[in-house]
């Protein structure tokens, strides 16, 4: 599966090209994004599901296309997460963005599932549609696993859909 994903990304990622009408610098002169979202934590079927709410933002920094970010989720059942991670735009296009990302993060379990170890690893794609004024729709899926760490490694999969708030 890893090797599928790498697959796909890096031929993307060498055919990105980067028009988008609010920027003019492919990699760097791109507005801070902050998206508020909604969506599903344990999306599969088979898995106890709950409703999950996400504030992530973008830093407009970047080194080479490589923006930092910084995320904020919580659950129906008091379960949180925070990550700082690093994310990268593929642009496709002048208004398709796919955003691949990686964060290590804080998860507390509170009445949620047991990931297994607070120190959880966050992978992600988002395909996303910016508007004129750089503000985004998007679908964002990701997993979340603490890589072996802890006493188990059970991690979850998440289904986000988000607006994203050009500033």
């Amino acid at each position: 599966m890893k090797k599928f994903f790498f697959l796909l990304i890096i031929p993307l990622w060498l055919y990105a090209s980067c028009e988008p009408d609010c920027c003019e610098d492919c990699y760097c002169d791109r507005p801070a994004l902050l998206s508020l979202g909604f969506g599903i934590w344990n999306v599969f079927p088979g898995k106890e599901h709950m409703t999950q709410y996400q504030v992530e933002y973008k830093w407009s920094a970047c080194w080479k296309g490589v923006q930092p970010f910084g995320s904020f989720m919580f659950t129906d059942r008091g379960s949180l997460y925070f990550c700082f991670g690093a994310c990268y735009d593929i642009f496709l296009g002048s208004r398709v963005v796919l955003t691949p990302s990686f964060a290590p993060g804080l998860y507390i379990r509170n009445g949620g599932k047991d990931l297994g170890y607070p120190l959880e690893f966050r992978s992600s794609i988002s395909l996303a549609y910016q508007m004129e004024n750089c503000n985004r729709i998007s679908v964002q899926f990701y997993h979340i696993s603490n890589a072996s760490l802890g006493h188990g490694n059970p991690g979850t999969e998440c289904l986000v859909f988000s607006y994203g708030i050009a500033l």
